[in-house]
């Protein structure tokens, strides 16, 4: 959500939105992505976790976050 947006409706996950009202510009990652990401839950995952399979996450390497051991 970019600064100063006015948000009056839901919001995709992972998207880039903008705007007064706010609108979707663009999306972060492909459809492909998003739905594992999505599957993946990692936000409930606890810290311990998400700081070991850290580099994995913020990569944007689909292939790379596939390989956590879920």
């Amino acid at each position: 959500i970019g600064a100063n947006s006015v948000v009056a409706s839901d919001i995709p996950p992972y998207a880039v939105a903008v705007g007064n009202p706010c609108r979707v510009v663009r999306m972060r990652f492909d459809d492909e992505f998003i739905a594992f990401l999505l599957q993946l839950k990692w936000w409930d995952w606890d810290i311990e976790k998400i700081e070991a399979n850290f580099e994995a996450l913020s990569s944007g390497d689909l292939s790379l976050i596939k390989k956590i051991n879920v």
